[in-house]
This record gives structure tokens, C-alpha cells and sequence, in this order.
């Protein structure tokens, strides 16, 4: 799931002409670049019935959107939810049912010798294998 979601924010050209491909998993490098996506797989449950396990797993994952200003920070956000949420997809050997938004905030974080600004968004992200 972590490698067809970075594909799939990727592949939106809203996303990729603000961060390029700044788009990491846990977290960002020191000094990169700005804007940038950072992703982190909070927890994930998966869907169970009386035969088993149904392979539909649903992921919380945070989306935490960096900018060196509020506007920037919000705007990767907005090319975020407009890339990947409320649709259903395939990527690559994953199937995406659907992904909502559970939750956005907005923070602040000095990294000297600036002031960043972030803006996340927690992801339900409801995935199986596609086959």
C-alpha cells in the first residue's frame, strides 16, 4: 500500500508541480526542500467476517503537509484530498476502495532558522491486494 500511494499522489500532476517528488514515508530529510509530503501509517485494521479474513484492510494514515508558509502548506493539502480522496483505484498490484478524510489540523514547527508550517490530514484508507 505505502509504495501505490506515494505512485498515486505522484502520478497527480496538482501534487507533483507543488512538491515534485518530495514525498517520503516517517520522515523528511534534513534541509530538503519545501513543499514536501511526509507520510505515516498510524495503524491498520483488517476486515474480518465468518470465514476469515477478508484481505480489505483500512489504514489511518497521516498526511502532514510542510510549507514555509500557511498558504503553501494548505495548498499541497488541498492537491491531496483532490488526488486521491473519495475515488476508487487501482495502483499497481493494490486495490483502493475508497479514502476519506477522518480529520485536518494545522501546526507550526520552528526549524531554525525558519518557522514551517504544516497542515495534516488523517487518511481512512480502505485497501486489498487488486488480484
Amino acid at each position: 500500500m505505502e509504495a501505490a500511494l506515494i505512485a498515486k499522489l505522484l502520478a497527480s500532476t496538482g501534487v507533483s508541480a507543488l512538491v515534485s517528488t518530495r514525498i517520503n514515508w516517517s520522515r523528511r530529510p534534513q534541509g530538503s526542500a519545501l513543499p514536501a509530503i511526509v507520510l505515516h501509517r498510524i495503524d491498520g485494521q483488517p476486515d474480518y467476517h465468518h470465514a476469515g479474513a477478508s484481505g480489505l484492510v483500512v489504514s489511518r494514515v497521516q498526511v502532514d503537509c510542510w510549507g514555509l508558509t500557511y498558504g503553501s502548506a494548505k495548498a499541497v493539502a488541498r492537491a491531496v484530498e483532490v488526488a486521491v480522496t473519495a475515488q476508487t483505484f487501482t495502483q499497481g498490484a493494490i486495490r483502493f476502495d475508497v479514502i476519506l478524510i477522518a480529520d485536518e489540523r494545522d501546526s507550526t514547527t520552528d526549524e531554525s532558522p525558519e518557522i514551517l508550517f504544516r497542515t495534516s490530514l488523517d487518511l481512512m484508507v480502505h485497501h486489498a491486494n487488486a488480484s
